[in-house]
């Protein structure tokens, strides 16, 4: 109740006059409601209207929670370095870089398995189409079908668009290690505790 009547606020005093730091405090309220991409909406649009480096800093931050949130960790990694590149020193963010980039390198890694067995099912499917060429036209269309691909059921997402700067495994490598060399005490911290399902979101 205390997160509705809050966006209920903020959107009036939106409507009153947009302000960067509305757009983030509502970004956030939405967000613990776990409507996540209206809440990237809001953390967008407070980057976008916004001159001030350290309230960008957190809403790049948040979008990158958000984004981590709903399993797109190309996204969330881009949103995290766009977070460092304001606010360098930010302890958070770093770890929370490090933890999406491991969690990017699992899903590519699973990604890469599934299409691997894909291309297997699909060869011995051809095997089979072989001895029995009058079911080859239905094979083939169920062989076309893309459903089913992933292995956990997906969230729903505003844009459908793939991102153009998707990482490869190679640059996501790459840049976990940089971070792993510049920032050992992140590391140290890390040692007692695993990855969190949910990173902390920053308030304003």
């Amino acid at each position: 109740q205390a997160y509705t009547d809050a966006e209920t606020a903020y959107r009036k005093a939106l409507e009153e006059k947009e302000k960067p730091t509305t757009s983030f405090n509502l970004g956030n309220t939405i967000y613990n409601q776990n409507r996540i991409p209206e809440a990237i909406q809001q953390y967008q649009k407070s980057i976008e209207t916004s001159n001030d480096p350290a309230l960008k800093s957190k809403a790049w931050y948040n979008m990158g929670n958000a984004h981590y949130q709903n399993q797109e960790y190309d996204k969330s990694i881009q949103a995290y370095i766009e977070s460092l590149k304001l606010q360098p020193e930010d302890e958070d963010a770093k770890k929370n870089l490090t933890l999406a980039l491991r969690q990017y390198q699992q899903q590519q890694q699973q990604q890469q398995q599934q299409d691997q067995q894909k291309k297997e099912d699909q060869q011995q499917q051809q095997q089979q189409n072989k001895q029995q060429p009058s079911d080859q036209q239905e094979d083939e269309s169920q062989q076309q079908d893309p459903s089913n691909s992933s292995q956990k059921e997906p969230q729903p997402k505003e844009d459908q668009k793939q991102s153009a700067e998707e990482l490869s495994n190679e640059e996501a490598r790459e840049i976990l290690k940089a971070i792993e060399r510049e920032d050992q005490r992140v590391q140290e911290k890390l040692k007692k505790g695993t990855a969190k399902s949910s990173p902390p979101v920053k308030d304003w």
